[in-house]
């Protein structure tokens, strides 16, 4: 018989406290719960039912033996109790009813318990498909964890099996053994780590990615648009990545590839999928080429029938333009990488680029967009034999681009039957002579020089003037240049005098002063001649012209400023002629090539205008 102490039952460990939790399941929440308001009734009914232990004294018994009295101590005698309700014995919960402990089912305060054979109450497994918490309480409409396994036990107690069941509005599916299924496929429907049926949504399982529809089940041997992003999942269902699917290139992510460059190292070959998705072929991406499969070209040649020409693509697959070599040997490109088999002409690609002579000189410069003839017959290690505007040399082949004579303007010359004009572009034309029998109208005249034709030569006689000599209009003549060209707002307007006087004092021919003064200032009306009073371009250097360019204090002073700057400069040293590139004062004082031809070409208009003294 077991001796009921004086203290609670539970005051070891309480039945109805310290108890497993669990929680309503959830696709995203916690199982655990605390014990339910039934299970907690099991602490009163211990409180109210359970016996407890009573100290009864009994009373102290004397004899008298004639001799002596013998004191009897008093002792404490425990009385032995009938067990009833819960007892913990053995680390095992009981419940006892009349000194016996309860077997099978017993509802206690509103709680199902179940004790086996030896009236050991269930805890935390489950019997005769029955699942019980940790507190021993029957699980109803609940989830519960058992050995690290979900299950979940519907209102008669039982665990849900082999079926699919609906909890908070989520489908799940338990095995034959009752077990949540999670992180699986299921009849081709998706569960993932919460167990739920997943829905518009990924799952990675076994290190493969699945995505299930709104009906939860799994894509297979489709594509798919999700969030705006196509992707493709082969017959198992799994999400294509790093491969190519027809002529779609699918990438880690598993995201269709578009619009973007993809380096395949299967094919060791560099791709672009267009918009669409679709790899390019046989087409032109940029600078770059791909051929038949989608395959980048380099270091190859390709012909292009829509273009009619050859490109060269070299090995980062751009293609080569400019002057290239390719096994020791030169060939020639365009801007546009067309292979110019018997090049004519380069154009200029600095601001600013050199001219030099077979040793290696400076000859002179010439500006960014200025055409030159090639001369294929020689060449001076990377510099090509070049020609322009009277001058021969050699330029730098990275200065150069080639230029297409069928697609690009060619500065050429043409008549009208009255003048003889250099079209330097489709916008600017300049009168470089009169007519003569030899010309025919309509035709196109090439010159390195200007001067010689096919057919015929020209001496343009303002071009090689000699400019010490003084022109033949006087101050009043030239006054009224401003008007008779319909000239407006110019600051030089009214300056004849002031020509007339530069010339004098410095000797430097007058109508060439103002027809210098008109090419450089926009006949007086340029930005830096209002602000520097700088009709002549002095000092105003091609990469900063503005900031560069000399000031002076007035426009007077500008004009014979200039005058003596220029006859100190460059009459004073041989340069006494306006000349092209080869000769005059065109070889240094300007970088365009025609810089000369232009303000011979005002001469010659002012001239016809006033009469033609000159």
């Amino acid at each position: 018989m077991a001796i009921v102490p004086t203290t609670s039952v539970f005051a070891e460990d309480s039945k109805t406290t310290d108890q497993s939790q669990t929680t309503n399941k959830s696709q995203s929440v916690d199982k655990n719960q605390t014990p339910t308001s039934e299970e907690k009734k099991v602490v009163e009914y211990t409180k109210n039912e359970t016996a407890k232990t009573e100290k009864k004294k009994e009373p102290v018994v004397v004899e008298e033996d004639n001799s002596k009295k013998e004191a009897i101590s008093n002792k404490e005698k425990v009385e032995e109790v009938p067990k009833n309700g819960w007892q913990k014995e053995n680390g095992e919960w009981l419940f006892y009813e009349n000194n016996q402990p309860i077997k099978n089912w017993k509802k206690i305060a509103g709680v199902w318990y179940f004790f086996d054979q030896n009236g050991i109450m269930a805890s935390n497994r489950i019997v005769n498909d029955y699942a019980f918490h940790t507190s021993g309480a029957m699980v109803e409409n609940s989830w519960v964890k058992i050995a690290d396994k979900w299950y979940y036990a519907t209102d008669s107690g039982k665990i849900v099996r082999n079926r699919w069941e609906r909890v908070g509005n989520v489908w799940y599916y338990f095995n034959q053994d009752g077990v949540m299924a999670s992180n699986t496929l299921v009849d081709d429907y998706l569960l993932n780590s919460s167990g739920a049926m997943a829905q518009n949504d990924w799952e990675k399982i076994a290190d493969k990615w699945y995505y299930a529809t709104d009906s939860g089940k799994i894509v297979r041997n489709k594509w798919e648009k999700i969030n705006g992003i196509w992707y493709y999942f082969n017959s198992d269902g799994v999400m294509a990545s790093n491969q190519w699917k027809d002529a779609y290139y699918l990438k880690n992510s598993g995201a269709m590839a578009e619009k973007e460059w993809i380096f395949d190292k299967s094919y060791n070959s560099w791709f672009y999928l267009k918009s669409g998705g679709a790899y390019a072929s046989r087409e032109w991406i940029d600078a770059y080429y791909l051929k038949s499969g989608g395959y980048m070209a380099k270091n190859e040649w390709i012909f292009d029938p829509n273009y009619n020409a050859w490109y060269y693509l070299k090995e980062d697959g751009s293609y080569v333009t400019g002057a290239f070599n390719i096994e020791n040997k030169s060939y020639f490109f365009q801007g546009d990488g067309k292979w110019i088999q018997s090049p004519k002409y380069f154009k200029v690609k600095p601001i600013t680029a050199y001219i030099y002579s077979e040793s290696g000189d400076i000859l002179s410069y010439v500006n960014q967009g200025s055409i030159v003839t090639y001369d294929s017959s020689k060449s001076k290690g990377s510099r090509l034999a070049v020609s322009i505007s009277g001058l021969s040399g050699y330029m730098n082949q990275n200065d150069l681009t080639l230029v297409d004579e069928e697609s690009e303007f060619i500065p050429h010359y043409t008549t009208d039957g009255r003048f003889l004009y250099h079209e330097l572009s489709p916008y600017t034309s300049i009168r470089v002579a009169p007519h003569t029998s030899a010309m025919k109208i309509g035709k196109k005249y090439y010159s390195n020089d200007g001067e010689h034709f096919d057919g015929f030569t020209i001496k343009n006689r303002f071009l090689f003037k000699n400019l010490t000599e003084p022109t033949n209009y006087s101050a009043d003549e030239l006054n009224r240049v401003y008007s008779m060209m319909n000239i407006r707002n110019s600051r030089l307007a009214g300056k004849g005098a002031i020509f007339k006087e530069a010339e004098k004092r410095y000797g430097v021919n007058a109508l060439y002063l103002m027809a210098h003064s008109a090419l450089e200032s926009a006949w007086g009306r340029s930005q830096i001649a209002n602000d520097k009073n700088n009709f002549f371009g002095i000092a105003a250097y091609d990469t900063s012209p503005y900031d560069s360019a000399k000031k002076f204090d007035d426009v007077d002073k500008g004009i014979l400023g200039a005058a003596k700057w220029i006859r100190e400069n460059y009459i004073d040293r041989g340069r006494d002629h306006l000349g092209n590139k080869a000769t005059g004062m065109n070889v240094r004082y300007a970088s365009d090539p025609y810089w000369g031809e232009k303000i011979a070409s005002i001469m010659m208009n002012i001239n016809s205008r006033l009469g033609g003294k000159d």
